[in-house]
């Protein structure tokens, strides 16, 4: 276990070194999105919250806590945090392109089906259904960019 989690912190690691030689060096393949600082801003700081909440929910699971997992995954990532914005006329959403927007989508979908399956209270099912929030989150991140 300790040597995979060893490989994918240096894969991460030599990955985010070319991503940023890339970015430097302004040849980044990624799709720009513009959008208004403002929901620009609303959006990083949602990334940091759902970030900050897959965190919670690794460490909810590692104490096996599937109610306080399901519970955040759903309130937080899920269906359930979906248009939060809407009506402010600065949501982030309505500045995203459809590819963009789905995978959005996409990712609350999945925290949807991680809670209930977390709720059933079998741990390895429950960590099996995490990569298909966090590929959504990859998939995005290698495909757009704010800026």
């Amino acid at each position: 276990m300790y040597r995979k989690l060893v490989l994918l912190l240096l894969i991460f690691m030599s990955q985010n070194a070319l991503s940023e030689e890339t970015v430097n060096s302004n040849n980044d393949p990624r799709t720009l999105v513009t959008m208004p600082d403002q929901a620009r801003n609303l959006m990083r700081q949602d990334m940091l919250n759902n970030l900050s909440a897959l965190n919670q929910i690794i460490a909810f699971l590692a104490d096996n806590k599937f109610d306080e997992a399901a519970e955040l995954s759903e309130t937080i990532l899920g269906r359930s945090a979906m248009g939060k914005y809407r009506g402010t006329g600065m949501g982030p959403g309505r500045f995203m392109t459809p590819e963009m927007r789905n995978i959005g989508w996409n990712m609350h979908e999945a925290a949807s089906e991680f809670s209930i399956i977390a709720k059933q209270g079998d741990l390895k099912s429950a960590y099996s259904a995490l990569p298909k929030i966090t590929s959504t989150c990859v998939a995005c991140h290698a495909k757009f960019r704010t800026r």
